[in-house]
């Protein structure tokens, strides 16, 4: 398998904690499955566009 484009890491706050890591754990398996293989759908395919992808603001 080829080495991913992009490098994917959770948000942590000052705290050191990982909230969007503790709301894919609530989610059902099927759930956190398909948010994983659009993660690495992203990952390896970049660059993306839409609809897959879009950017949040001008800058991000």
């Amino acid at each position: 398998m080829n080495s991913p484009t992009l490098d994917v890491r959770f948000f942590k706050t000052d705290a050191g904690i990982e909230p969007v890591r503790y709301w894919l754990k609530e989610l059902s398996a099927i759930d956190r499955k398909t948010i994983g293989e659009d993660i690495k759908t992203v990952q390896f395919g970049w660059p993306l566009g839409m609809p897959l992808v879009r950017k949040m603001e001008k800058d991000l």
